[in-house]
């Protein structure tokens, strides 16, 4: 069986449509100013955002959480098949993620290039064949991701770290797998937001849905648990960090992908201006 991208292999020359692909609104919204003459689409009851960046048509779609991303997905690769949405050149799973590493900390930016497939049993079964070069090594550094199904706690984070992860997330493989079956090349940015010191609080994830945070349940949550007024302003700080260096790093990352910018060798040979 083919390696995890070996069926992803994108060649920057002849990308034209890039799509983003974003798990939640607040992670969407750090790059979403950057879009050149931004216009709100709809397809079948699919929204998302059209217009140009970097020499590249960009529709930028916010996708869910975990299963919902997977069955977002999967919509969206019925309405290609269905030749009711532009096949992309690429699609580039941007986010956050839970750092697995003592080392890492909130802000470390990953370009995921292994899947730990089976945690349990084995380490790394799906590899990138080829390191890409269109990105600044000095702030992008290549890592090892796991997908799970829920907010992942310190103590499982450490577990994953030892077993190989730097990142733990909850879209990758699922929207990896939808993708590759209809051989549209998928690459993943993540950022940490949560490292192995700090965890997302489990119940803010009953406030997300797709991709959106409900605001009225999360005042009242906290109205009624006011000690979780301060790990919510942790988070928020946290949050805030991650955001600004996801914009750097699509910044970077989507800016290599052109013509103009074409890297070397050392990943160094571009415009780093934001």
């Amino acid at each position: 069986m083919a390696t995890f991208l070996e069926n992803n292999q994108a060649d920057a020359s002849v990308i034209k449509l890039l799509w983003l692909l974003f798990p939640t609104w607040a992670e969407e919204l750090s790059f979403l100013h950057r879009i050149q003459t931004k216009t709100p689409n709809q397809v079948s009851g699919i929204s998302f955002i059209e217009g140009d960046y970097s020499g590249f048509r960009i529709s930028s779609f916010v996708v869910g959480v975990g299963a919902e991303a997977q069955q977002f997905s999967l919509q969206l690769s019925e309405l290609i098949l269905e030749n009711k949405l532009v096949r992309p050149d690429l699609v580039l799973l941007a986010g956050f993620a839970g750092g697995c590493k003592k080392e890492s900390k909130t802000g470390d930016v990953f370009f995921v290039n292994q899947i730990l497939a089976d945690h349990q049993t084995t380490i790394i079964s799906e590899t990138i064949s080829v390191a890409p070069l269109f990105f600044n090594q000095n702030l992008i550094r290549l890592g090892v991701g796991v997908t799970v199904d829920q907010v992942a706690t310190p103590a499982v984070k450490e577990i994953l770290g030892e077993e190989g992860a730097d990142l733990v997330e909850m879209e990758l493989k699922l929207v990896n797998d939808i993708f590759f079956e209809i051989r549209v090349p998928v690459f993943c940015l993540r950022v940490i937001l949560d490292d192995l010191g700090f965890t997302v609080p489990e119940k803010l994830a009953t406030f997300v849905q797709k991709g959106r945070l409900l605001v009225l349940p999360l005042v009242f949550y906290v109205f009624f648990n006011p000690t979780a007024v301060w790990q919510l302003l942790h988070l928020g700080f946290k949050t805030s960090l991650a955001k600004k260096k996801l914009l750097l790093a699509l910044v970077l990352l989507i800016n290599g992908l052109g013509p103009k910018n074409r890297k070397n060798m050392e990943g160094t040979n571009f415009d780093t201006h934001i």
